[in-house]
C-alpha cells in the first residue's frame, strides 16, 4: 500500500510540474541515457536554464 501511495504521488508531483511548466531533469536524464548513449547529459543547472531561454524566447509564448 505504501509503494503505490508513493508510485501515486510522484505521478501527480510529476503532472503538476508539467501544468506549471517546471523543466523535468531527472525524466531528460533518463531519456538520454536510454536513447542515445555515449552522449553525456548537460548539467541540471544547463538543462534548466536551457529550458527556461526555449520557454520565454519565443514571440507570442507569453500572455502579458
Amino acid at each position: 500500500m505504501t509503494e503505490k501511495l508513493v508510485v501515486g504521488l510522484a505521478g501527480i508531483a510529476r503532472g503538476m510540474r508539467a501544468v506549471l511548466g517546471v523543466p523535468d531533469y531527472e525524466r531528460y536524464v533518463n531519456h538520454v541515457r536510454s536513447a542515445h548513449p555515449g552522449i553525456e547529459p548537460v548539467t541540471c543547472e544547463e538543462f534548466t536554464k536551457e529550458r527556461m531561454e526555449h520557454r520565454y524566447s519565443r514571440p507570442g509564448a507569453k500572455c502579458c
